[in-house]
């Protein structure tokens, strides 16, 4: 089976709610990884005074693997409940999945 890694960045208190969705989601049976992160970008409409001095934004980061064929309704069903243009992903091909058990 193929997989892809799906990386959502999130302003951080719309990440905590998205990850809160997560957990209960049929989408991530394996579960995911979360990591607070520094945005970087032109838009900061969202940012705090200090962000916007630093140029910086916090922000949540959320790395989940998922079948590829899953994919597209995943991203489709978050964009539907999470609409929000700070809130972006990109997605990556996995080469290689396993553990050393």
């Amino acid at each position: 089976m193929t997989h892809v890694k799906v990386t959502l960045s999130c302003p951080t208190m719309l990440g905590e709610q998205v990850a809160e969705y997560l957990l209960t989601s049929e989408w991530l049976e394996a579960g995911f990884t979360t990591f607070a992160a520094q945005g970087h970008g032109h838009d900061f409409s969202q940012a705090s005074l200090r962000e916007k001095v630093r140029g910086q934004m916090v922000v949540l980061n959320i790395v989940a693997l998922l079948p590829a064929a899953h994919v597209a309704p995943f991203l489709e069903e978050l964009r539907t409940r999470f609409r929000d243009p700070q809130m972006t992903y990109w997605t990556e091909a996995v080469q290689a999945l396993g553990d050393f058990a």
